[in-house]
């Protein structure tokens, strides 16, 4: 017969062991211990692209070529739909007069006799000089001081002239330079490839400082600038892709189905006090000039790719917990008969 006492002892002793986890698997269910299963943060929704409709398509490298100064036009190279290159020169000016001093600085420049003549006096004089101090040693007031301290200025001043004539070559040197930049503003050079879109003068016409000369444009990239409504503009930032399509009616199959890639270069930091919207635009590259500067495109601005947060950190007693405990065997006269 099993007293009451034993029976409740038992049974308090059972529960004791199966709330610390000392029971083997089946007495007890078992709780989940932390650190045994990380679970990955959920990643950050992904905001949805943002599509502008009836975007602007800007030229990006359109310039109107014009001469530094007055002048009567010599050369007019191209004409109107020629390519041309960067740095090539396009449009001169009449430069005699230029060409002319440029030869005279040049000339100074390169004529190096002053240097050569100071060198070679300046050894006359040290040698003089010498020879003096040397007369005196061997007999004593042969060379009077006073002609030996002449000597000796005559020896510096010689040496003080070299440095003059270096210093006068490079002051030729940089006339040179300023008379070959005199010359040049006698030029007009295109500052990109592109093509001449529009000629204003002629050789022979009188042009005078800032008057137009040439039109050149490069459609290697254009800029292509829209609207955001308020409740997208955000999250944009500079660096985002985008891919651009025309949007102009009658446009055939093959162009309105190429898609053209660039990067979001611009979001304003200001918006429209009626409508909210804020203007941005992109650099697009733009092969075959199939975006032609005037027509409407429509461009999306691409999300970023979706970030994943880091998993939790576990604490070193979390990973602890999660080691196998050893089950434990009881020891003494059972509990119950």
């Amino acid at each position: 017969m099993t007293h009451p006492w034993r029976k409740m002892l038992g049974a308090t002793a059972l529960a004791l062991l199966a709330t610390a986890g000392l029971l083997p698997s089946g007495t007890a269910q078992e709780k989940p211990k932390p650190g045994t299963v990380k679970d990955k943060a959920p990643a950050a929704p992904p905001s949805a692209d943002v599509e502008l409709d009836d975007c602007r398509i800007l030229l990006m490298d359109a310039v109107t070529l014009a001469s530094d100064r007055n002048g009567v036009l010599a050369r007019v190279v191209p004409e109107e739909g020629d390519a041309v290159k960067a740095e090539s020169v396009i449009v001169t000016l009449r430069d005699d007069v230029p060409a002319a001093a440029l030869a005279v600085a040049t000339a100074k420049a390169e004529n190096d006799v002053e240097v050569r003549y100071s060198i070679a006096a300046a050894d006359v004089a040290q040698a003089e000089h010498e020879k003096a101090e040397q007369a005196n040693v061997r007999l004593k007031g042969t060379v009077p001081e006073v002609e030996v301290g002449r000597l000796l200025l005559a020896a510096k001043r010689s040496r003080l002239q070299i440095e003059q004539a270096d210093l006068q070559m490079k002051v030729h040197a940089l006339e040179r330079d300023q008379a070959k930049a005199e010359l040049d503003s006698y030029r007009v050079v295109a500052p990109f490839d592109g093509t001449v879109t529009k000629v204003y003068r002629h050789r022979g016409e009188a042009v005078r400082q800032g008057d137009p000369i040439v039109d050149v444009t490069s459609t290697r990239r254009v800029r292509v600038e829209g609207d955001v409504p308020l409740n997208q503009s955000w999250n944009l930032k500079p660096g985002q892709e985008v891919s651009v399509r025309l949007s102009a009616p009658g446009l055939p199959k093959d162009i309105a189905d190429q898609t053209f890639s660039g990067k979001l270069v611009f979001v304003d930091v200001t918006s429209q006090p009626v409508s909210g919207k804020t203007r941005v635009w992109a650099v697009v590259q733009n092969h075959d000039n199939i975006l032609r500067a005037g027509l409407s495109a429509r461009m999306r601005i691409l999300k970023d790719p979706p970030k994943t947060a880091e998993p939790p950190r576990t604490s070193a007693r979390a990973d602890d917990a999660a080691l196998p405990r050893p089950a434990l065997t009881a020891v003494g006269p059972s509990l119950t008969r």
